[in-house]
C-alpha cells in the first residue's frame, strides 16, 4: 500500500450553534497528520468573542470649487479672495460660498455651503467662467487610487479577502495583490494546474481546461470508477472508520475548488470573491478523494499536468507552467516524488507545495523535495500560523489564515486575529449541492497565493525560469514582523525569505510605468498632451518608450513624438480613445500603463422667445438642448425668479409669476463630462389689468438658449394672450 496524502487544510475548532449561525460562509476543513517536534514559540489558542466588522460607504458629492481669477479683469475678485472675502464670487454664483485657502498657483479653494452633484458643480463652474472675472473654475473632485478594486462582495465584506490587501494596521499579513493588479490581471496564455480533489463547476469560475481524474482506486475516487477524463469533484466525504481505525467521519471539503478560487476566481462579476490571477487558465487534475490520495496517482498527475505523457491517459494539449500541490504527508522526499519533480522542471514547469499543517519544525514531503517552491503560512498579524510547518526547505510564507503561533486569545476564523482565507466552495456536506463561498485555513490556502502571484509574473514575462521566479519571490519578500515566530533565534532560516509581496514580485519582473493623467476630458480639435514615467527593476535601465493608440478607438489618431515619455495628438471627433505607454528595459522586459481621453462636445442650448404672462399666472416651460455626442443631459439653473424651479429634465415651473416686471433666467445643460455655456431668457410679467402686456425679450447664450412650450393657466391669462395676438 502506498502513502496516502491529505489536503493541507486545518481541522475545524468546535463552535457553538450561535457562532455557526453568525458565520457568513461555509467552513469546512480536513484532518491533520500526527505532528513531529513542535516548533519554537508554539502555544495553544484560546476561545474568544466573535469579532464582527461593518463597512460604510458614502455617495461622493462636490463640496469645494477651485477658482482662479482672471489675471487682468479679475483683480478686484482676487484681492477679495485673498482677504477670504467671497462676497463677489458668491454674487456671481448665486449660491453661498466661503474661502478656505489660497493655493500655490494663485487659485483659491472655495467651500460650497450646500454640497452638489458633479454635474451641478460643473454647471456652476461654467457660469463663473462666463463672468469674465474668472479665468478658470472647476470642482475639487475626490480622486481615487488607480488600482483595481473588485466589486465582488466577498472581497471587502468582513472577513473579506484580507489576505490580498496591502499590509496596514492590524493586517500585516496581506500579500499586496491590488497593487500587482495595476500591472496585470493575468494572461490567458498562462496555464496553471491544480492537483487536488478536482473542481466543482461554479458560477464564479471560468470554464476549465480539459483536465483528468488520475485516482486509480474506486474507494478513493468516490465516483464509482477509476481514471477518466472527468476531473470534477463528487465529494470526498467519508464515514467514521473509513480512513483507518478510529478515524472520524468527514464531510466533503471541496478543497480543490477553494484552491482554484484563490488562484483564478472571476473578478468584478459581483459574486463571491476574486482570484489573484483571474485571467489565467486553470487545468484541473484530480488526485485526491476520500481519505486523501496515493503517491502513484499524484506523481502521474504532476507529470501529465506539465505535458509529459502518462500511459492510459490522453495527451495533455494544455501543459501548465506552474503546478499547485496543496497536499503532503510527513516524511522525507521519496525517490518517486523527486524523480517526478525533476521531470516537471525539465519541461519548464515549476511545482509549488504546501509545507504541511503539523505545527512542526519539519517540512512534509513533497515540499521537502529539491527544486520545488515550498510555502509555509502566516496569519493576518503576520505571525507564522500555529499549524504551519517550517524548515530549511521553506521558500516563502504566504497568507494561510487562522491563529498565529504566539497568539494567546485566538479562535481560527472566529476572532479578529484569526480570520480564515475566503474563496469558493459548495453547500453539500456529502454530494455537491449549491455554489457557495467558503472560509478555510491551512498551508493548503497559502500555496495558491504564491501560485497566483507566479501566474501574474509569467503573464508579464513568460520566459521566466523556475530559478528566476524563486529568486524574484525571495528578493521581493517583506521582512518577518518584528517579534513574530520567524524572528525567534531558534527559527532562524526555517521560515523562508519572508512574507509574500505580490506587488514587489511583479515590480521585480518588469518596469513599473505610470502616466501623468490616466483619464481626461477634452473638446474636439484641441491638442492633447501625454506624460509618463517609468522605473526599471534594480540594476536595469529603461532603453525604449512607446505610446500607442488602441486599434479599437473610434477613429485613427496620429501621435506626435510616440517614442518618448511625452507624446501628443489632436483630438478628433467625439468618442473615448485609449492609449498605452510601454517602457522596455535593457533585458527586454516591458511594463505598460494606460490612459483614456474622452473627446466631448458639450450640449447646445436651443433658443426661446417667451410670450408675456399676467401677474400671478402659472407658468410651465419645457427647455430643450441637444448633445452632439448623444449623451444624456441634466438641466440646471443658476438664476431663477423667486418661487421658480428648473428640474433636471428641463421643466421650468413658476406657480405664481410675480412681481410685475422683467425676470431673467440663466440656465445650463450638462452631460457626464462637461457643461454648456450659459443661456438666458426673460419672462415679462404684466399687470393683469393692463390692456397690453410688454413684448417678449430675446434670448441668448453660447450654443443657443432654449425652446419650449409655454402653458399659461387661468382665464385672465388666456384673455391677455388673445389681446396680445391681435
Amino acid at each position: 500500500m502506498g502513502f496516502i496524502f491529505a489536503p493541507l487544510a486545518r481541522p475545524a475548532v468546535a463552535r457553538t450553534a450561535a457562532a455557526l449561525l453568525a458565520a457568513s460562509y461555509t467552513i469546512c476543513v480536513l484532518a491533520e497528520p500526527a505532528t513531529p517536534r513542535p516548533k519554537a514559540g508554539l502555544r495553544a489558542a484560546q476561545a474568544a468573542q466573535v469579532a464582527q466588522q461593518t463597512a460604510s460607504s458614502t455617495h461622493p458629492l462636490v463640496e469645494r470649487l477651485i477658482v482662479t481669477p482672471h489675471p487682468t479683469r479679475g483683480g478686484k475678485l482676487n484681492w477679495q479672495l485673498q482677504q477670504k472675502n467671497a462676497s463677489r464670487l458668491q454674487a456671481l454664483a448665486s449660491v453661498p460660498l466661503s474661502v478656505e485657502r489660497k493655493l500655490t498657483d494663485g487659485s483659491h479653494l472655495l467651500r460650497l455651503e450646500q454640497p452638489m452633484t458633479v454635474e451641478q458643480a460643473r454647471a456652476l463652474a461654467a457660469q463663473l467662467q462666463q463672468s469674465g472675472e474668472v479665468r478658470s473654475a472647476e470642482p475639487d473632485l475626490l480622486m481615487q487610487p488607480q488600482m483595481v478594486a473588485p466589486n465582488d462582495p466577498g472581497y471587502a465584506s468582513w472577513p473579506g479577502q484580507w489576505h490580498y490587501l496591502a499590509p496596514g494596521g492590524v493586517n500585516r499579513g496581506g500579500a499586496d495583490v491590488p497593487a500587482a493588479w495595476a500591472l496585470t490581471l493575468g494572461s490567458g496564455n498562462v496555464n496553471v494546474a491544480v492537483v487536488d480533489t478536482g473542481y466543482r463547476p461554479h458560477v464564479d469560475l471560468q470554464s476549465m481546461l480539459p483536465g483528468y481524474d488520475f485516482i486509480s482506486s474506486t474507494t478513493v475516487s468516490n465516483d464509482g470508477n477509476n481514471r477518466d477524463a472527468d476531473a470534477s469533484d463528487p465529494g470526498d466525504y467519508s464515514a467514521a472508520g473509513a480512513c483507518g481505525t478510529g478515524s472520524a467521519a468527514r464531510q466533503s471539503s471541496w478543497h480543490g475548488t477553494h484552491v482554484i478560487g484563490t488562484i483564478a476566481a472571476l473578478m468584478n462579476n459581483g459574486l463571491y470573491g476574486t482570484g489573484i490571477a483571474p485571467q489565467v487558465r486553470i487545468l484541473p487534475v484530480r488526485a485526491l478523494g476520500r481519505c486523501g490520495g496515493y503517491t502513484s496517482d499524484i506523481i502521474d498527475s504532476i507529470r501529465w499536468a506539465a505535458g509529459i505523457d502518462v500511459a492510459g491517459a490522453p495527451r495533455n494539449l494544455n501543459p501548465a507552467r506552474v503546478i499547485n500541490l496543496s497536499l503532503g504527508s510527513a516524511g522525507s522526499c521519496s525517490a518517486a516524488f523527486q524523480s517526478a519533480v525533476n521531470d516537471v522542471n525539465a519541461k519548464g514547469a515549476m511545482v509549488v507545495v504546501a509545507t504541511g499543517n503539523g505545527g512542526a519544525s519539519a517540512v512534509n514531503q513533497p515540499a521537502n523535495c529539491n527544486d520545488v517552491i515550498a510555502v509555509t503560512a502566516h496569519t493576518i498579524d503576520g505571525d507564522n500560523a500555529d499549524y504551519a510547518n517550517i524548515g530549511g526547505e521553506t521558500t516563502i510564507s504566504a497568507p494561510g489564515g487562522g491563529c498565529g503561533t504566539l497568539a494567546m486569545t485566538c479562535v481560527p476564523g472566529y476572532t479578529a486575529d484569526g480570520p480564515s482565507v475566503y474563496s469558493l466552495g459548495n453547500t453539500g456536506t456529502a454530494a455537491p449541492l449549491a455554489d457557495s463561498g467558503a472560509l478555510k485555513y491551512g498551508t493548503s490556502m497559502a500555496a495558491p497565493h504564491v501560485v497566483g502571484t507566479i501566474a501574474l509574473m509569467l503573464s508579464v514575462n513568460p520566459a521566466l525560469t523556475r530559478a528566476e521566479v524563486t529568486s524574484l519571490l525571495r528578493s521581493a519578500a517583506r521582512p518577518f514582523v518584528a517579534g513574530s515566530t520567524c524572528t525567534l533565534t531558534e527559527n532562524n532560516g526555517l521560515c523562508g525569505a519572508g512574507l509574500l509581496d505580490a506587488q514587489a514580485a511583479l515590480a521585480a519582473v518588469a518596469p513599473v510605468v505610470q502616466v501623468g493623467v490616466s483619464s481626461q476630458v477634452v473638446a474636439p480639435a484641441v491638442m492633447v498632451a501625454f506624460s509618463g514615467s517609468a522605473q526599471a527593476p534594480s540594476g536595469r535601465n529603461i532603453v525604449r518608450y512607446q505610446w500607442r493608440a488602441a486599434v479599437s478607438n473610434p477613429l485613427p489618431v496620429t501621435l506626435l513624438n510616440p517614442d518618448s515619455l511625452n507624446a501628443s495628438f489632436v483630438a478628433p471627433a467625439t468618442g473615448t480613445y485609449a492609449f498605452t505607454l510601454t517602457a522596455t528595459d535593457d533585458r527586454g522586459m516591458s511594463g505598460s500603463a494606460n490612459a483614456t481621453v474622452r473627446v466631448n462636445s458639450v450640449p447646445l442650448l436651443q433658443p426661446v422667445a417667451a410670450p408675456p404672462v399676467a401677474f400671478g399666472a402659472k407658468v410651465k416651460l419645457q427647455l430643450q438642448a441637444t448633445d452632439p455626442d448623444g449623451d444624456a443631459m441634466v438641466f440646471h439653473a443658476s438664476i431663477l425668479p423667486a418661487g421658480a424651479t428648473l428640474s433636471a429634465s428641463g421643466q421650468f415651473s413658476w406657480n405664481s409669476a410675480a412681481p410685475v416686471g422683467s425676470h431673467r433666467i440663466v440656465w445650463h445643460a450638462s452631460d457626464a463630462y462637461g457643461s454648456s455655456l450659459p443661456g438666458e431668457f426673460f419672462v415679462q410679467v404684466a399687470d393683469s389689468g393692463s390692456a397690453t402686456a410688454a413684448a417678449p425679450a430675446g434670448s441668448s447664450g453660447g450654443g443657443g438658449s432654449m425652446a419650449g412650450d409655454l402653458m399659461l393657466v387661468a382665464g385672465s391669462v388666456l384673455a391677455l394672450v388673445r389681446r396680445w395676438r391681435r
